[in-house]
């Protein structure tokens, strides 16, 4: 254990006036580098005596650097990690290499590190300078193919307009019909240019999610972190996105009342050929790490909701509801009135703890405080799902009594403030049925609804207008239904959707379109998801009591 040093002058750390210590209000003069906390004199025994087990150097904040993490060793207890076994590519101890590791070549550890950061950073150039501009170049042309296949159609148009004044009164309907056809068609190959050019969008969007996660592992000081993250193999991506499109053309052959002309379009044929280099991309976005899995004695988990410090709050088939930590061990429960189940679990902004419950007699929405329970109480109305806000309120997916409608209102405190419930046109946005209705606000505001009644995610904006629709991605073949569950959002205000049907996540952008499905042998059976404060993802299965914590943005 290290002693500390002596304290220094505050009045001599001008620079430093504005810092506090970390475990009081007086002025920062030293720093321990291995625990990377500042620290006033005072403090510093309390630090060391806190913490007898660990090392500890105490230096002049002055002399403060910031040193690597090393790994402790999985075989020897209170060993640290600082060599690293070229044989066999794992981190080991001065103790492993005259034992388990005895004959075997090694290296220090930090040197290791720093070429597999190096690795990284090269990796980030990639998705930079090359995946990244590739893709933006992408846009951009499609945007000028767009407008030039405008200009395209459109002389297209003049040309056949033209044409007609040679024809008698009588094939002007016959022209009319033609120029339909080209117009219509104009439309569907716009629109289907359109929707290639917001996927590539969407896509931009996530690998740039990706590069963010990437950069930070890049600089990463943990070790442990720096070397389980996994290099790709990115030759086949590197080339730019271009797109080739045959333009549309019309042939005008002997002038005949009943053919007036043979028009073609290529565009929906020509689209076909970048659907592979797009799946590879969805494939960068979506690739997941297994980080733990916990074994707990709750069967039949139906809610998860991730709080503070790696816990997390579950609930099974029954009123109990329990705290967990990262072992799966319980640290804390609370229980329900009149033994109701919990609808939906969740956690405000200061860690306190809500959930939903109703009985032929009623519905309320509960918070947990220090002081006891404390509800809103809904009358003609029953809760079917919750969220808390950004701005501390709450969000409750209702269902009116008699099972037909279903509404999203927004709660200050006890007050109801928003109601929404049909769209621009005064059609139901929900569907009532069997399934609950749950809802999550994006890190954006939009207030998105997993409706698996109608089997869709319905989202609007903060005032309550519609926005989009999401139906499952059917159309690329992968899966023939769509069964949206719990829905949750991320900081780069992408969605996560849970899909019972087929044991996945669909990885949603801002605006709907589909990024990837995030799939694992682990996940299956689901019964419960939710986000931690590390956009780790939590999932759990509904049997057997497991739930498994993955990364996703890898």
């Amino acid at each position: 254990m290290a002693e500390a040093r002596e304290t220094e002058d505050p009045d001599k750390v001008k620079a430093q006036s504005f810092i506090e210590c970390e475990l009081c209000s007086n002025t920062v003069t030293l720093h321990c580098s291995i625990c990377r906390i500042d620290l006033c004199g005072k403090c510093v025994g309390f630090h060391i005596n806190s913490n007898p087990l660990n090392q500890h150097n105490v230096v002049s904040y002055r002399q403060k650097t910031v040193l690597p993490v090393f790994p402790e060793c999985t075989i020897h207890e209170n060993e640290k990690c600082d060599l690293y076994c070229t044989q066999c590519c794992v981190p080991i101890c001065l103790t492993c290499i005259t034992l388990e590791h005895r004959a075997h070549s090694a290296i220090k550890l930090e040197v290791q590190g720093n070429r597999k950061k190096e690795q990284i950073h090269d990796e980030c150039k990639i998705f930079e300078n090359t995946l990244c501009k590739n893709l933006e170049d992408s846009i951009t042309e499609i945007q000028q193919k767009i407008t030039d296949l405008e200009k395209n159609y459109d002389g297209i148009l003049k040309e056949i307009f033209e044409y007609r004044r040679k024809w008698h009164a009588e094939v002007d309907k016959v022209v009319n019909r033609f120029s339909q056809e080209v117009a219509d068609s104009k439309v569907q190959d716009i629109a289907i240019l359109e929707k290639h050019k917001e996927e590539n969008e969407g896509l931009l969007r996530a690998l740039k999610a990706n590069l963010e996660q990437m950069n930070k592992t890049a600089i990463s000081l943990n070790l442990k972190e720096i070397l389980e993250y996994k290099l790709r193999d990115l030759k086949d991506l590197q080339n730019s996105f271009q797109l080739r499109l045959t333009r549309p053309h019309v042939n005008f052959g002997i002038v005949q009342v009943e053919s007036f002309g043979i028009f073609q379009s290529k565009i929906s044929m020509d689209l076909k050929a970048m659907d592979k280099t797009k799946e590879k991309l969805r494939s960068l976005c979506s690739r997941v790490v297994l980080c733990e899995s916990l074994e707990t004695k709750i069967d039949n988990i139906s809610n998860l909701t991730c709080s503070k410090n790696n816990t997390v709050w579950v609930n099974g088939e029954n009123e109990t509801m329990v705290c967990l930590n990262a072992s799966g061990a319980e640290i804390e429960r609370t229980e329900t009135d009149l033994v109701l189940r919990p609808i939906n679990l969740s956690i405000t902004k200061d860690g306190r703890l809500v959930f939903a419950v109703y009985s032929s007699h009623g519905g309320s929405l509960c918070k947990v405080t220090d002081s006891g329970i404390v509800k809103i109480t809904f009358s003609n109305w029953k809760p079917v799902g919750m969220c808390c806000t950004a701005s501390g309120d709450f969000l409750v997916s209702l269902e009116s009594k008699d099972e037909t409608k279903i509404k999203i209102a927004r709660y200050s405190d006890s007050n109801i403030i928003q109601e929404i419930q049909y769209d621009q046109k005064g059609r139901p946005l929900y569907a009532a049925g069997k399934y609950y209705v749950l809802v999550e606000e994006n890190k954006n505001l939009d207030v998105c609804a997993s409706d698996p009644n109608k089997n869709e995610i319905v989202v609007t904006n903060k005032s309550g207008n519609l926005r989009w629709r999401y139906h499952g991605n059917l159309q690329s073949g992968k899966f023939n239904t769509f069964s949206p569950s719990f829905i949750c959002s991320n900081k780069y205000c992408q969605l996560l959707v849970m899909d019972t049907d087929n044991n996945c996540v669909h990885l949603l952008d801002m605006d709907g379109i589909f990024i990837a499905y995030v799939e694992h042998p682990k996940i299956r059976g689901i019964g419960a998801m939710s986000l931690d404060e590390n956009e780790r993802l939590w999932i759990a299965n509904y049997k057997g009591g497991q739930i498994n914590v993955f990364k996703y943005l890898q």
